[in-house]
């Protein structure tokens, strides 16, 4: 995809030039900074000063050519916060009115209904309603109307921005299923970190109408949660992993990461779904240079010092661990470890911190 466009706001001119191609590209950026004036314009629903957008050889908008196909001819499929469903109609009238859509040209004309009901499990619901659906099922009814659309991109602007906690983990696998079923590119705009590594495998970074970084999430996440106030951000660890056993007895389950090494966690049940998300705060992993012994924290392991970034008088350190894990430290505990890069060191971490 090829996303060139230059749009005057009130406050700063939106003026983003980027390539790329992958399943799921986030826009990732504070609130204010021009996120879904780039949806609207890619939509075809913000006039564009200046740019080009692309997708899939298709040329959407070209000032230079000048091409700017409307709305309904750009094969789009746009998921807003609020989902935007018809409310005089059901479930199954509004996913049928996506289906309405003759396929886009590049779009994927063998998605099925079923197929759409059977991956986001709303089947249950087709008969509803939607104003007496919950913030979650509207917004997977609102993505099956996308969806059934066949689009040639499928846009989401925050769809889990309304939702609690709770809620979002129970979504984000939903949102997965529909990135590994689908052959539909997805652009997918949020601020929060845990939603960019849950879904997507590229990100573009905005502030200001400004793309300030762009690459895989892992590779430039990290050294850019610690912003305009250091104290407030957050460093978080999140990763894929697999539910191996649980003790209930112990109070806690087992874990498996990508990279193979296993981990505690809270206790929890078998689930429906083995796959999952861990998350770990930087903040509540310890740094060793020895071995504790007689210490309760569930997880200590090895690894070694990959890097640290000094912000504003703390450490930000990664460790390579099989996956790297991102710690934060004051500079007096750096200091007092005598930390360097290439150091062997253990992490403690509690079961409870995941």
């Amino acid at each position: 995809m090829l996303l060139c466009c230059r749009i005057p706001l009130a406050n700063f001119t939106l003026d983003i030039d980027a390539s790329f191609d992958a399943r799921v590209t986030s826009i990732f950026g504070p609130s204010g900074s021009g996120k879904t004036t780039l949806l609207d314009a890619i939509a075809g629903l913000r006039s564009i000063a200046a740019g080009e957008i692309e997708v899939d050889g298709n040329v959407l908008f070209s000032s230079k050519s000048g091409i700017n196909q409307p709305p309904q001819q750009r094969g789009i499929g746009y998921v807003p916060q609020e989902g935007a469903l018809f409310p005089h109609l059901s479930v199954r009238g509004n996913i049928h009115f996506g289906a309405r859509r003759k396929p886009s040209d590049g779009g994927t004309s063998a998605i099925t209904f079923d197929h759409v009901v059977e991956v986001l499990e709303i089947g249950a619901l087709l008969d509803r309603p939607v104003t007496t659906l919950s913030g979650g099922e509207m917004q997977r009814a609102a993505l099956a109307r996308a969806i059934l659309s066949r689009p040639r991109l499928l846009l989401l602007d925050e769809p889990l921005a309304a939702l609690d906690i709770g809620l979002k983990e129970r979504i984000l696998p939903y949102l997965r299923r529909v990135r590994d079923e689908f052959a539909i590119p997805m652009l997918y705009v949020t601020h929060d970190v845990s939603e960019v590594f849950a879904v997507a495998d590229w990100v573009i970074m905005i502030r200001a109408g400004k793309v300030i970084e762009k690459g895989a999430p892992r590779a430039i996440l990290p050294s850019h949660w610690l912003t305009a106030d250091p104290e407030q951000s957050q460093v978080e660890n999140i990763f894929d992993a697999v539910w191996v056993d649980a003790n209930p007895t112990a109070g806690r389950t087992r874990v498996r990461l990508e990279c193979g090494r296993e981990i505690f966690i809270p206790f929890m049940a078998r689930p429906k779904e083995l796959s999952l998300q861990v998350r770990i705060r930087g903040d509540d992993i310890l740094l060793a240079t020895e071995r504790p012994a007689g210490i309760s924290a569930g997880n200590v392991f090895d690894g070694v010092v990959l890097d640290i970034e000094i912000v504003e008088g703390q450490a930000i350190i990664k460790v390579d661990a099989g996956d790297i894990f991102t710690v934060r430290l004051t500079m007096g505990a750096v200091q007092a470890l005598g930390l360097a890069i290439g150091q062997s060191v253990f992490l403690i971490i509690k079961t409870r911190s995941c």
